[in-house]
């Protein structure tokens, strides 16, 4: 038996026949509105009863007297726990909540799936607040029947909340030339959050404010709101040693911050935005990565050449404002605060959350450290761990993420929630180095690994990630897989999933996923290799070293030709015409047409 995440206390019993027959009542009194949820999911008619002094969850035989149901003690203060029995007379859950019943079906579920023919008690209850998850729909935006799957998914490991990066996806009506062409309608958008809801997750939107902002920016009608002028980062060198690019792109994805036309925009799509979420208790303004603070003339002539912080803290301040007339919370990234001293968090709005991200296992002790000091500064900081972001330009991590260092990230994340008691963590996703004028990193279902361990992790802190890997693979594929399958060894990789999409009882399309994706990683890793010795191809080198080179380019044609169509049939099952389009040129099109010129 494996539930993921693990239930706190668990007894197992004897073996008994399968209890869920044809002829057992179903009968409960949680949220009337759930019934056709749980009837969909188990085949059965279930009746709604209006009495109790706490909510349950009832199928078997036996007439069952609900003010005769009690709660464990335990559980009495836990909102979000639940019991579960199960025996030969049938299954019953308990909670003080509706929440407490959902997570306990969710339970049953796995049960179901994993065929347990034994006596179960569970007693549980999550650790943490906020279970968060992030979805950026910066590049890739699935298919709206897809969005309400992932929910589906994460609601089944008992996430609660959805952190949502809309960028241009979302449906601006004040400014509508902002929105993509494939973004959420107003219609699709009002069905999501109403099908969230229903699931007890919450979301919050991520509405930028001042940094990568790229997506507005890049667009010939706004970029004259941008804080770098032309010419207007100099450095001693004409370059940068930044693999990426000097500052990651971000001299168009930062508006000037003593331009009100700027403001009149960005207020307009945060107010549209918050419109949208009526039920949400946070908005998320954004504010990392503000690097060019103070580098045009006019932030300058404002605040001096010392008044980077001053000006950060008055956006903060006016954003955070309108949220709160919204009857919002305000949270902002933390980054842009490291540097602050006790004098500069005095200024600062004390309404706000702070999230801090930490993206990597090694940032245990700055978290401690960040952590209690922007507590002691009278802030409520909520975590934030990564399980897909940038690991710089190695091609070994720019199709699948880097797997160690994910798990390892959201295990200390784990640690820090516990030492600190946060109210929760949120696992991000990104899809690329920095907004929409970026090259798209690994599409979002090739992290569902590492989401899984934090679904773990946050439910349970002290989880550790050493003896997750056999859970995951026998409760997500139902198999049991050999060790290294998920280690970013792409060989092992694709031997494993090739016969997990074969043979795996569930979420084969994943497996799937993870298969082609080793060929692409081997690709783009082969590729990057032959690109070394092209050159000899134009250089008075020996007949066999030229044709050793052609075999060596040969072979990463045959790779390319196996795997894009490959590559290409995933991509269509979840995502947007568009967003295919680019993931595979950026992936495939220089090679092609450095072939066409060298074979």
């Amino acid at each position: 038996m494996n539930i993921v995440p693990r239930p706190k206390d668990i007894k197992v019993g004897d073996a008994f026949i399968d209890y869920l027959e044809s002829s057992q009542m179903a009968y409960t009194n949680c949220r009337q509105s759930l019934l056709g949820y749980y009837e969909g999911k188990l085949g059965k008619e279930i009746k709604h009863i209006n009495n109790g002094a706490y909510k349950y969850f009832y199928i078997g035989s036996n007439q069952i007297d609900p003010g005769a149901i009690r709660l464990d003690p335990l559980l009495e203060e836990k909102r979000e726990g639940y019991e579960l029995t199960v025996n030969a007379t049938g299954l019953l859950i308990t909670s003080s909540s509706d929440e407490g019943i959902f997570y306990g079906f969710q339970t049953y579920r796995q049960l179901i799936e994993q065929e347990c023919s034994k006596e179960v008690r569970i007693i549980d209850w999550p650790d943490n607040a906020i279970r968060g998850f992030h979805l950026e729909l910066r590049y890739a935006m699935p298919k709206f029947e897809r969005v309400l799957e992932i929910i589906d998914e994460v609601a089944q490991f008992k996430f609660n909340t959805l952190l949502m990066e809309y960028e241009n996806r979302f449906p601006y009506n004040q400014y509508p030339d902002i929105r993509s062409s494939h973004a959420f309608s107003e219609e699709e958008l009002k069905a999501m959050l109403a099908y969230a809801k229903e699931r007890f997750i919450e979301i919050i939107p991520l509405q930028q404010t001042l940094g990568h902002l790229e997506y507005i920016l890049k667009m010939d009608t706004y970029n004259h709101l941008k804080e770098v002028k032309e010419d207007g980062i100099i450095t001693e060198l004409p370059f940068s040693f930044n693999g990426v690019g000097f500052k990651h792109f971000n001299d168009i994805d930062e508006i000037c911050a003593t331009n009100e036309e700027a403001y009149t925009l960005i207020e307009a799509l945060c107010r549209e935005v918050v419109s949208a979420h009526p039920q949400s208790k946070y908005i998320h303004i954004g504010c990392d990565e503000a690097w060019n603070l103070l580098t045009c003339s006019s932030c300058r002539g404002k605040y001096g050449k010392d008044g980077a912080k001053k000006l950060y803290i008055d956006h903060i301040n006016r954003m955070a404002g309108l949220v709160k007339e919204a009857g919002k919370t305000p949270i902002i990234w933390d980054d842009m605060l490291r540097p602050f001293e006790k004098e500069d968090f005095e200024l600062l709005d004390k309404n706000i959350v702070l999230m801090c991200w930490l993206y990597f296992r090694s940032d245990y002790e700055k978290g401690l450290e960040l952590i209690r000091k922007y507590k002691d500064a009278g802030f409520e900081v909520i975590g934030a761990s990564a399980a897909k972001c940038s690991e710089g330009v190695n091609p070994l991590y720019l199709d699948m993420p880097y797997m160690e260092e994910r798990l390892g990230n959201i295990e200390i994340w784990g640690k820090l929630s516990k030492e600190y008691q946060l109210p929760g963590v949120i696992t991000t996703l990104w899809s690329n180095y920095t907004g929409t004028i970026a090259p798209p990193h690994p599409f979002f279902d090739t992290a569902w690994y590492p989401v899984v361990f934090s679904a773990e992790v946050y439910w349970n802190s002290g989880t550790a990630k050493e003896e997750f890997y056999h859970r995951f693979m026998s409760n997500y594929f139902g198999v049991e897989a050999e060790k290294g399958a998920l280690d970013n060894n792409n060989a092992c990789s694709f031997r494993v999933f090739s016969s997990v999409a074969e043979k795996g009882k569930r979420h084969q399309y994943l497996a799937e996923v993870y298969k082609v994706m080793a060929l692409v990683s081997a690709y783009r890793l082969k590729s990057s290799a032959i690109h070394r010795e092209i050159y000899k191809l134009f250089m008075p080198t020996t007949g066999p070293e030229k044709m050793l080179v052609r075999k060596r380019l040969q072979e990463v044609v045959s790779l390319r030709n196996y795997v894009k169509p490959m590559i290409k049939e995933i991509l269509c099952r979840n995502y947007r015409e568009e967003d295919i389009e680019e993931f595979i040129n950026s992936r495939f099109m220089l090679d092609e047409m450095i072939n066409e010129r060298v074979l």
